[in-house]
């Protein structure tokens, strides 16, 4: 019987992948690494909240972003959608959670956190659109945040697609 009790593969397949993809979210969310620049010496990374820049004396220092040096607009956009993934990404997971868990004979808990992980699937991969078409952004200085983000966002799809055939 185990942890999952009598769930079907693709249901904890499904909500395993859940977990990770909400884990890339959270990392991608709160790391300033979306974009790294290697310019001489100077040494910069940014994130969706943070600027890091090196220092001479071998230090980094940190600032929050101010949205008048950015595009603003499609900054702050990126900002909310991925925002919006994350939270919703939070709710799948509980929302399955307690259907695995908890109350498991309601299985319209496990279809709304499906629901739940494709629309923060595709909210995550528009924010990474809407931050790689900004202006000034090249992809070669695109870091792992950046990636973790799109691993999360078709972890998410494929996770909610999981919930829903299991």
């Amino acid at each position: 019987m185990g942890i999952f009790g009598d769930s079907k593969p693709t249901t904890i397949a499904g909500f395993i992948l859940a977990i990770i993809s909400f884990v890339l979210q959270l990392t991608s969310f709160a790391t300033p690494y979306w974009m790294h620049i290697k310019m001489g010496t100077v040494d910069s990374h940014f994130g969706l909240w943070q600027m890091c820049l090196s220092t001479t004396s071998g230090t980094t220092e940190c600032a929050q972003i101010e949205c008048e040096k950015f595009g603003c607009p499609s900054f702050k956009g990126t900002q909310a959608l991925e925002t919006l993934a994350f939270i919703i990404l939070l709710a799948a997971v509980i929302l399955v959670a307690i259907q695995l868990f908890v109350m498991k004979d309601k299985d319209i808990l496990k279809k709304a956190g499906a629901v739940c992980c494709i629309v923060a699937g595709a909210f995550a991969l528009i924010g990474v659109i809407v931050y790689a078409t900004q202006k000034g952004v090249q992809t070669s200085n695109l870091h792992f945040s950046f990636a973790f983000c799109i691993i999360a966002a078709v972890g998410g799809i494929v996770s909610g697609v999981l919930l829903i055939i299991g």
